[in-house]
């Protein structure tokens, strides 16, 4: 059989499987997956690669549904970038190898295996809407059939399956809905590299980078880094697509993360830098000044090392035995296991650092488990999550929902011993 698969009729006659890798290869690398279509689909059931074409000049075209068809029929299904390839394929039970190296190497490493034919193509053609389409059926097989060899040693390594499909899930919701902006104020104050690649019908997407060592997402796409917006007017550009733009705000929400692992109780009618701030300032009430040098004096002790004059107060007491612990553990053992699952390797230098990564994961955790319950509780709801920002959720909240919406999704994000604050605004800059 030939390494093109043409039709349904060579299609159904693939040998039954019980693993296989796949790539699929879109129009435009350089667009969102929500703005563009495959072209090429690569299946190798570990004794040979085919190129199965959905939308290539080159060859006819087979529906992508028959391919789907024949991938859930395989037990174990292996890809690079699973929550990508879910925008195209029903492919649920898919076991993302770059998760994988990430847990055997601490590191994703360099997976370059674009041909010379690709390099030039890319950097003449980068931004044209369908550029694979004019690169060679062959260029995409020997691409792919590399990709193939590099992900092998990997294969049968995988765990924490569960976690990450979770994970995976929440976050690709999150980022298929898009943020509607304000096009003037848009353009007036912020650039793009290419408006096609994530704009359209006044939405832009953004894309979680998820292949993070702590799995803390970045969210950097297209020029933007939407984790990391200034406090300016550039805000005013991001506007609900229903009524407004609802955000809650976590307060203290590292030392609260670290107070529910060790089993501490923090007061919920206060904020966490009310309190510690009695201890600091030696007094009960703080003046606005104090609050937030309050904020970062706990930044300090948490990521810098516990200073001598708070050693006593009872969560620095805890914190310093953390710390204690997760770096005895790392000498002995060789890695810390992180929430998640993940073996952080011995290669952290300070133990505040490996406290700074397990808190990280810690985050993401929770996160990840609050969104899948607010997945639900919005389910045929308009009202969406549209951002994550570490401690803060965008809510563009539609008002038919009602006001008991907002009190279930502040309940959720409260559950274990949380405290969230509230603001609303007509758009992101909520000052404005």
């Amino acid at each position: 059989m030939y390494f093109i698969i043409e039709t349904k009729e060579q299609l159904q006659k693939l040998p039954k499987v019980e693993k296989c890798f796949i790539d699929l290869v879109t129009l435009s690398e350089e667009a969102h997956p929500l703005l563009t279509t495959p072209s090429v689909i690569y299946y190798n059931d570990f004794s040979k690669g085919y190129i199965i074409p959905i939308n290539h000049s080159e060859a006819f075209s087979i529906g992508i549904e028959d391919v789907n068809e024949l991938l859930l029929s395989v037990p174990d299904l292996y890809c690079l970038d699973k929550k990508w390839h879910s925008y195209f394929l029903d492919i649920p039970h898919a076991i993302d190898v770059y998760f994988t190296i990430l847990d055997e190497k601490n590191e994703i490493g360099d997976f370059d295996c674009y041909t010379p034919v690709h390099n030039e193509f890319y950097n003449k053609f980068k931004f044209q809407p369908d550029i694979n389409n004019l690169i060679p059926i062959s260029k995409h097989y020997e691409r792919c059939e590399c990709l193939f060899e590099m992900i092998q040693p990997f294969i049968g390594l995988e765990r924490n399956s569960t976690w990450l499909n979770d994970y995976i899930e929440a976050y690709k919701w999150v980022e298929e809905q898009g943020i509607r902006i304000d096009e003037k104020v848009f353009d007036k104050y912020l650039e793009v590299f290419w408006k096609a690649r994530s704009i359209k019908d006044g939405k832009i997407y953004s894309v979680y980078n998820l292949f993070n060592l702590t799995s803390r997402p970045t969210n950097a796409y297209n020029g933007l880094n939407f984790l990391a917006f200034n406090k300016d007017n550039s805000r005013s550009a991001f506007i609900p697509s229903n009524d407004v733009f609802v955000e809650f705000d976590f307060d203290g929400y590292h030392i609260r993360l670290i107070a529910n692992l060790l089993g501490m109780d923090l007061p919920l009618d206060k904020s966490v830098h009310e309190e510690l701030g009695r201890f600091y300032f030696k007094k009960e009430y703080l003046t606005e000044d104090e609050y937030h040098e309050s904020k970062k004096i706990t930044f300090r002790q948490l990521y810098n090392g516990v200073e001598e004059q708070y050693k006593e107060i009872p969560i620095f007491i805890r914190l310093n035995e953390l710390i204690e612990n997760l770096w005895k553990e790392l000498g002995e053992n060789g890695y810390v296991l992180l929430p998640n699952g993940r073996k952080l390797l011995k290669s952290i230098t300070t133990p505040n650092k490996v406290l700074n990564y397990y808190v990280q994961c810690l985050e993401t955790v929770n996160n990840t488990k609050k969104l899948l319950k607010l997945k639900e509780l919005l389910k045929n709801r308009q009202s969406k999550v549209v951002l994550v920002v570490y401690d803060s959720i965008l809510i563009d909240f539609s008002k038919q929902d009602g006001r008991r919406i907002l009190e279930g999704i502040k309940e959720i994000l409260q559950e274990d011993g949380y405290r969230v604050k509230v603001r609303t605004g007509a758009n992101y800059n909520f000052s404005k």
